[in-house]
Order: C-alpha cells, then sequence, then structure tokens
C-alpha cells in the first residue's frame, strides 16, 4: 500500500508514511513536549508506515509508561509517539515538525494543556 504523504528527520533515517493531513494539529505544553517543540498529528496504527534506511528508532518513556517517544539513532530528531500496550488507546502521533512549515498553514493548531488541566485551551 502507497501512501500519499510523508515526512522525515533530519537526516532522512527514520520516515514517516500516510495518506492524510490530520484536521488539526497539537501543541502540548506537558514537561516532556514542552522540551521537545512538538507538533503532533495523531492517526490510528494502522494509518502510519514507519521506516528506517539504516537504524531503527530509539524511545524514550516517562510518567504512566502510555507513550514510547520515538527520535532518530542518528540526528536525534523527535519523529513520533506510539501508545504502549498499557494505554487505553492505541495511536500513533506523528511530529509535524519534521514537515515543510507551508504544508500545514492551513492546518488549525490547538494547544493542550498537558501541564495542569488536561484540557484544550480557548483558541
Amino acid at each position: 500500500m502507497s501512501h500519499k504523504h510523508q515526512v522525515q528527520c533530519h537526516c532522512g533515517n527514520i520516515t514517516l508514511s500516510f495518506n492524510k493531513y490530520p484536521e488539526s494539529l497539537t501543541s502540548c505544553n506537558c514537561s516532556i513536549c514542552h522540551r521537545y517543540a512538538a507538533l503532533w498529528g495523531y492517526y490510528q496504527p494502522d494509518e502510519v508506515v514507519v521506516s528506517s534506511k539504516t537504524t531503527s528508532s530509539k524511545t524514550y518513556q516517562w510518567g504512566d509508561g502510555y507513550i514510547d517517544f520515538h527520535h532518530c539513532r542518528q540526528c536525534g530528531c523527535v519523529t513520533h509517539y506510539t501508545s504502549t500496550s498499557l494505554s487505553p488507546i492505541q495511536k500513533v502521533a506523528i511530529n509535524f515538525r519534521m514537515d515543510n512549515p507551508s504544508q500545514l498553514a492551513n492546518i488549525p493548531q490547538r494547544r493542550f494543556d498537558g501541564a495542569r488541566s488536561w484540557t484544550y485551551l480557548s483558541e
């Protein structure tokens, strides 16, 4: 199955392929997302194909163990996160900071308060 769109880490080792852009992107202020400065787009696991040229991604897990954050072993870019088996909801979140900003110009960005209230903030 061929996917219409792709994003890559800085060195091109990790590629994430998908068929459609998300309806919105999320900027979260939790302790890890704030540091990563990620802009997340959410998908079902079967909607994303992750591939690597030379080395697979390395993962980092924090807190409740629901999420594995993936980054490229070569250039260090945070590429995506995946739900672990502990999570009640299975998803893949692509870090759209890897995409060209012009591709994202018409996608609304939502702010999520992961640091305090665990709710979306008013637009």
